[in-house]
């Protein structure tokens, strides 16, 4: 689970900001805590701020790391890293952008950071709490400086094998280190970042197949699209390839093959695609008797066919203790489905292994001090003078468990709101 997350000097966010899970001494809601030794951690943060204010760059600096770590070893020499500093200053344009995440994976608590610009990283170092005192893998600085704590002679082979522009982390977990795989495999797999649900609800269904757990997924499916009273009695879902190679063209083949010689990763994805069909089938009642009907899914409404998208990241959240990031969780869903996507977070017989969700939203029905603690929201605001955008907690208002959170909100109380001049 994510303790914490840091970074600087990306997208909208020159300066530092500063995101953390852990509960304060807020005795409300405790039931909706984390106990992970003397840690108190959260399940759930939600963010709002006016449009343009950085929420989406929150979550992009997330999927930034994600996705850098995912891709580090199929780098080569001179590529640029796919960092976007602040724009609206020299000096940050220049400067590298910093990062720095804290979770705690089997027990144990890692602090892992780096910083980078699009030609190089400069700084890197990973710590693991075997104790209440960290206790440094490795440090790296100024790209090519390395210290190890331990294990410095198969270390120092490593970072021999390691570029400029690759993290070492990476680069040592694939050789199979033991101490930096797990960092690796967490942040990469646990964390899961849907900027855009259309493709995470395809990989997450290719997964689905491939480990064979239809049965399994339609169960938990119908059961969350039920509980939401969208009333589909069952549906039956069909995968084929988009492309099949073995079978295709001879030109076709010369494609995936000149693909493979640029960037072999997506030449595989394309080869191996599904495409998905959905047949949902609803029991209509009529007098004592009730009959059986079919739609394709795109015959469904908006917010169903949303939902329907949902339930495969649902599907391994929950199963997997994994960590949701979601853009815009308010997309096409009423104000009530949006309460009880966030309350499956919070229901400890639907999550049994402590998944957690970071979203941001625009959906003001969720501004309630009797679902969250005051901890729980937080807020984006961007000063359009300097194009800066900060991130901050309502506990940092201390307002009243009483208090209507939402109608403060919109009164412009804890800022975060568009202010809009008369026509």
């Amino acid at each position: 689970m994510i303790i914490d997350f840091k970074f600087k000097n990306y997208m909208s966010f020159a300066d530092e900001c500063n995101f953390t899970m852990l509960a304060n001494k807020d005795k409300t809601h405790e039931e909706n805590l984390i106990v992970e030794g003397k840690e108190r951690i959260s399940k759930t943060r939600i963010i709002y701020g006016a449009n343009a204010s950085g929420k989406s760059s929150f979550i992009e600096a997330m999927l930034f790391v994600s996705k850098f770590i995912e891709n580090s070893n199929s780098l080569l020499e001179k590529t640029p890293i796919g960092v976007v500093p602040f724009k609206f200053c020299n000096d940050c344009f220049n400067k590298p952008s910093e990062f720095s995440i804290t979770f705690i994976k089997d027990g144990l608590k890692y602090t892992y950071k780096f910083s980078c610009t699009r030609e190089r990283v400069i700084d890197e170092r990973l710590d693991i709490y075997y104790s209440a005192k960290p206790t440094m893998v490795f440090n790296r600085t100024n790209t090519n400086n390395y210290e190890f704590n331990k294990d410095a002679k198969l270390l120092n082979e490593l970072k021999d094998r390691n570029l400029e522009n690759k993290l070492f982390l990476v680069t040592s977990a694939s050789w199979n280190y033991e101490k930096t795989k797990p960092a690796v495999d967490y942040l990469v797999n646990t964390i899961m970042v849907a900027m855009n649900i259309e493709w995470q609800w395809k990989t997450n269904l290719d997964k689905i197949y491939a480990n064979n757990e239809v049965e399994s997924y339609k169960e938990f499916c119908l059961k969350i699209l039920n509980n939401a009273d969208i009333s589909i009695s069952d549906f039956k879902m069909d995968s084929k390839r988009i492309i099949d190679a073995s079978n295709g063209s001879d030109l076709l083949k010369e494609l995936i093959r000149v693909m493979a010689k640029e960037d072999s990763d997506s030449a595989t994805r394309l080869e191996n695609s599904n495409v998905y069909d959905f047949v949902t089938f609803h029991d209509i009642k009529n007098g004592e008797t009730s009959e059986r009907y079919s739609l394709n899914l795109t015959e469904e409404s908006l917010g169903t066919v949303q939902m329907f998208k949902y339930t495969p990241l649902l599907y391994y959240v929950f199963k997997e203790g994994r960590v949701l990031f979601v853009d815009e969780l308010d997309k096409s869903l009423h104000p009530l489905m949006v309460e009880y996507l966030v309350k499956l977070f919070l229901d400890k017989d639907i999550n049994k292994n402590n998944a957690q969700l970071i979203a941001n939203t625009h959906d003001t029905n969720l501004l309630d001090l009797d679902i969250f603690r005051r901890d729980d929201i937080w807020f984006t605001e961007r000063d359009y003078n300097t194009g800066k955008t900060e991130l901050y907690s309502l506990a940092e208002f201390s307002p009243r468990k009483s208090e209507n959170i939402e109608k403060a909100y919109l009164l412009g109380r804890f800022g975060a709101i568009p202010y809009i001049k008369g026509a």
